[in-house]
């Protein structure tokens, strides 16, 4: 009888104390530097180092652009699993870093965090990327300018400019852009009647592959005063 308690409290002190442990290869990947449009994907590998199952969950991307896909909610003891992330660089330029986040029942790494970073090198990009007028006065005029720079290896052909809104306008100076060139648009817009507030977009379409479309947005409010 003796021996069957200290058996017995054995196995019950083993097991309070079992839990699951995370450990993973590596928490950050660099991707060096990657043309804007195109896609890049790493896969993070861990596995559970520990007596009990380890469960994931609360899996959060820290942007819509970046794609995650887990391979298993739950490891067995010694069980592996992958983390596969996917950055879309479409809309992006220069120094980006993207994290993605996902919750565990191992009382050591609660929350674990990975991250892809690195440089995204636009060759077909907008300067600046947005119009926006602030808060202004009644009949203040709404004019800007808008350059489309082409710093790829081949000529460009855009097409006529695209409004989401009857109140802005949008004129081209050239729809070919050749290598290390711009054209440049020509931006008005107006408030709507009894409107105190503007938003829409101007939408280019093009032949570059890379990146199809790019959106303008352009944003104004009038002031109450």
């Amino acid at each position: 009888m003796r021996c069957f308690l200290i058996l017995l409290l054995f196995f019950v002190a083993k097991s309070a104390f079992a839990v699951p442990a995370l450990v993973v290869e590596r928490l950050n990947y660099d991707f060096g530097e990657i043309v804007q449009g195109e896609d890049t994907t790493h896969t993070f590998r861990f596995h559970n180092a520990g007596d009990q199952v380890l469960d994931i969950g609360g899996l959060r991307s820290s942007c819509g652009c970046t794609a995650a896909l887990l391979t298993t909610r739950r490891l067995e003891p010694g069980g592996m699993g992958e983390l596969q992330l996917t950055f879309d660089s479409r809309g992006f330029r220069g120094t980006v870093q993207k994290m993605v986040t996902f919750e565990t029942n191992d009382p050591k790494h609660s929350v674990v965090s990975f991250s892809l970073r690195g440089k995204v090198k636009a060759e077909l990009y907008l300067q600046p990327q947005r119009i926006n007028w602030g808060v202004v006065e009644n009949n203040t005029p709404l004019t800007g300018e808008i350059e489309v720079v082409n710093e790829s290896k081949r000529t460009v052909t855009l097409r006529p400019p695209e409004v989401t809104s009857a109140t802005i306008s949008a004129e081209w100076d050239v729809l070919e852009i050749a290598p290390g060139e711009r054209s440049h648009i020509k931006v008005s817009a107006a408030f709507g009647e009894n409107k105190k507030r503007l938003a829409g977009y101007i939408i280019i379409n093009s032949d570059f592959a890379n990146l199809p479309q790019l959106k303008v947005p352009v944003s104004a409010r009038l002031s109450s005063k």
